[in-house]
């Protein structure tokens, strides 16, 4: 559970790191393209691969599960929001997006996706998704 919201908290730093950057040509509008991807691919991994042991957990202690883990659209409507901050935050700071940080953005995603639930949750050791990895390095984490 821990590295489930390491990661999601990660992906969404990354996200809002290149959503903060300057409105630019080519790599912001590919970030525009990117961003539902982002959220189908975190929203419904996060939902499919936690929806077991969310439904362990006693009624009385379920609203303990933090709202975006609970649908995919309490997950989206997140991430929604979150990008509405990083966009105010990537004006404030007039930021530009580069083809770097969009290239990592990118490969992390795709090998998201590709992540069976046991490596999702951990269930094999220490999670390592280098293509996240790489992304996180421009996220300041």
């Amino acid at each position: 559970m821990k590295f489930l919201l390491k990661t999601n908290l990660t992906l969404l730093t990354l996200l809002s790191l290149l959503a903060c950057n300057k409105l630019s040509q080519s790599p912001e509008a590919k970030l525009k393209e990117l961003v539902p991807k982002f959220q189908k691919t975190m929203c419904s991994k996060t939902i499919e691969c936690t929806k077991d042991e969310f439904a362990k957990i006693p009624p009385a202690y379920r609203n303990m599960i933090p709202p975006f883990m609970q649908s995919e659209e309490n997950c989206i409507t997140f991430f929604d929001q979150k990008m509405k901050e990083a966009e105010k935050k990537r004006i404030e700071e007039k930021k530009e997006v580069t083809e770097e940080q969009l290239q990592a953005f990118e490969k992390c995603i795709s090998a998201f996706d590709q992540l069976t639930c046991d490596t999702f949750k951990g269930a094999k050791g220490k999670v390592s998704i280098p293509e996240c990895e790489e992304a996180q390095k421009f996220s300041g984490n």
